[in-house]
């Protein structure tokens, strides 16, 4: 599968294959978001009877094969706030749709609400990936079909319930995977849209958001990561190296609007280590009495 782009808010040029793990690392504003929403776009559009209509003529192109892609499976996740605002989206969509009102909600977070509220399996508790989960959380996020709700429930605290306003936005980061692996809405053949994710996290859930990336990779999801963060990038690669995926790993660097050589590894570690450069300089200043 690749995704191509052209003159599309920052981007000037992107060609993005998404085959396995996809790593695309960069400043602020250089475009990564931009190829996060038009993939969710692109891939939603596959057999969505309309729902998503095409506006960008031939600026973007997802080329794919023949069902390799179902558009109730693409997911994209670029802030834990939609755990907190579930209730009010969902009851806003539907609002909007009964009385065909005229006002835009994102259709991507609109999709996830709908995504979060699917029927659990109760067989998927026994998934390795979402026992892992648990383990790293102390508990687990789940949606309540009762209350029309996402809660964690904490299991160290005698499985108290917590709503989603009452907890740690990393704590909701891990959540949307176990109940998108519940619901198995995240399963072999889904596309998983991360965008940015170590915003929410310390470096050491990095670490570990990092190696269930790559448990999820290993079946069979196809994932694209957003990122500057050295630490997620760095254990990206090594988990992936362990896991002998190399060879369905990719990594792009987003500069001056263009997204396009693959494996650009070296360049990426170079730019996000500019701030230390930065503290090297500081460090002589003072050495120097400047």
């Amino acid at each position: 599968m690749q995704l191509q782009l052209k003159n599309i808010g920052m981007i000037k040029e992107a060609t993005v294959k998404i085959d396995g793990l996809t790593v695309i690392a960069g400043e602020n504003d250089t475009g990564k978001s931009t190829v996060a929403r038009e993939l969710h776009y692109e891939a939603s559009s596959f057999g969505s009877m309309g729902r998503y209509p095409k506006k960008l003529g031939n600026r973007a192109k997802l080329t794919l094969k023949e069902n390799e892609i179902k558009p109730n499976h693409i997911i994209l996740i670029d802030t834990p706030n939609s755990l907190d605002t579930f209730s009010f989206i969902k009851n806003a969509t539907l609002l909007i749709h009964q009385q065909r009102l005229n006002i835009h909600l994102a259709m991507f977070r609109v999709d996830l609400i709908l995504q979060l509220s699917q029927d659990i399996f109760e067989n998927t508790k026994k998934n390795k990936i979402y026992k892992k989960i648990e383990n790293i959380i102390d508990g687990r996020v789940f949606y309540d079909k009762n209350k029309d709700d996402i809660l964690y429930e904490k299991y160290s605290l005698e499985n108290r319930h917590f709503n989603m306003t009452l907890t740690s936005n990393g704590i909701k980061m891990f959540g949307y995977l176990q109940i998108l692996l519940l619901n198995e809405t995240l399963k072999k053949g889904s596309i998983l849209i991360l965008d940015e994710p170590e915003v929410h996290l310390h470096p050491k859930w990095q670490l570990k958001y990092a190696e269930l990336i790559i448990e999820l990779v290993k079946n069979g999801v196809k994932i694209v990561v957003n990122s500057h963060s050295p630490y997620i990038i760095e254990a990206l690669k090594r988990y992936s190296d362990k896991e002998n995926l190399q060879n369905k790993t990719n990594f792009y660097l987003a500069e001056n609007g263009y997204i396009g050589d693959k494996n650009k590894l070296q360049e990426i570690y170079e730019k996000l280590s500019e701030p230390y450069d930065e503290f090297d300089r500081m460090d002589s200043d003072i050495l120097n009495g400047k």
